[in-house]
């Protein structure tokens, strides 16, 4: 029998780098095919309360700047 020297033969280095990039690929492949999920829309309610909300703040800033004399 033939002893080796703790070398790796460059057989088994084509054989280890090809198992590499396959094992990249399908990992890059799986993560792609995911579709992605659509956001959810708000309701009409949820828009109008955050518009309310939003002018509410507006107008109690102004009222914060403005001088005093007008």
């Amino acid at each position: 029998m033939e002893y080796r020297s703790g070398r790796v033969g460059a057989g088994m280095r084509v054989i280890g780098l090809l198992a590499g990039l396959a094992a990249a690929g399908s990992l890059v492949t799986g993560c792609a095919s995911e579709q992605p999920k659509p956001m959810a829309q708000p309701s009409l309610e949820q828009v109008k309360g955050n518009a309310d909300r939003g002018f509410d703040k507006l107008k109690q800033e102004e009222r914060e700047h403005k001088p005093a004399g007008m």
